[in-house]
């Protein structure tokens, strides 16, 4: 009699976690190329790393850019974000080569996103006959995605060519982390 007690216990157990997963699950649905947290990465990183030019001295010069970089779905806001702190710091922006005094070569290192993700609990199980798979279970577990942005701006003259300043590497981070602590998630972030 009593093990059929602690066994009804143990499968009601078992039913409640299980119903308990599917209700804390959270699935990504996005009608965009990216989700609205990985824009927010991608422009915090670039928007932060931007936020440490602290070397060029433009002021009243009028300036091109030249961007090379591996990402060029982001080089329309890496360029916006680079006008827009050349013009708060007095340099006049021209969209032709010849009329500028000088150019500002950005070299983009890295703008991109990674996701990690781990966690202590019950893994989804494959249930063979039904043809599905019984929701994953952290007890314990985190989420992270980061948005990583790294560049250098070296100016030189437009006539001359020769070399005026070059800025560090310049390092923007943004992340989005989700902690899960006995089933219940946790956010924890800085884009927001």
């Amino acid at each position: 009699m009593k093990i059929q007690r602690v066994l009804i216990v143990i499968q009601s157990l078992i039913f409640i976690l299980f119903f308990l997963s599917s209700c804390t699950s959270t699935r990504y649905i996005t009608h965009t190329k990216r989700s609205g947290v990985e824009q927010l990465l991608v422009t915090k990183a670039i928007d932060r790393a931007v936020a440490k030019i602290d070397n060029l001295h433009i002021s009243g010069s009028r300036i091109f850019f030249e961007i090379a970089s591996l990402a060029p779905e982001e080089e329309a806001y890496l360029k916006k974000a680079l006008t827009h702190w050349f013009l708060e710091n007095g340099a006049i922006m021209v969209d032709d080569r010849n009329e500028a005094d000088l150019i500002a070569s950005v070299l983009v290192k890295c703008v991109s996103t990674d996701r990690f993700e781990a966690g202590f609990g019950i893994p989804s199980i494959p249930i063979p006959l039904a043809g599905v798979v019984t929701p994953k279970i952290d007890i314990f577990g985190i989420k992270r995605q980061k948005g990583y942005s790294e560049m250098e701006i070296a100016i030189y003259s437009s006539g001359t060519g020769k070399f005026k300043q070059k800025t560090d590497s310049l390092i923007g981070k943004a992340r989005f982390d989700t902690y899960t602590i006995l089933l219940i998630p946790v956010p924890s972030n800085n884009i927001y």
